[in-house]
C-alpha cells in the first residue's frame, strides 16, 4: 500500500475515496478519526492509501480533479 494523499480533514478524503472507488480503485483512509483528537495538529493529517499497482492510475485521477 502507498499514501496517494494527505488531507486536513476526514470530509475531502471521503469524497476523493468515492471518486477512485468509482473508478474501480480499491482505497483505504487511514487515520480517519485523528483530526478530531489531534483537532488539526501537525503529524495528525488523513490519508489514503492505495494498493502499488493502482497508485499511479488513481494519482492521474486526483491531478486531474484538482483542489
Amino acid at each position: 500500500m502507498k499514501v496517494l494523499a494527505k488531507y486536513p480533514d476526514i470530509y475531502k478524503a471521503h469524497i476523493v475515496q468515492g471518486m477512485l472507488e468509482n473508478e474501480g480503485i480499491e482505497c483505504e483512509i487511514v487515520n480517519e478519526n485523528l483530526p478530531f483528537i489531534g483537532m488539526g495538529v501537525a503529524g495528525f493529517d488523513v490519508r489514503i492509501v492505495v494498493n502499488d499497482e493502482d497508485f499511479e492510475r488513481a494519482k492521474e485521477i486526483i491531478d486531474a480533479v484538482g483542489d
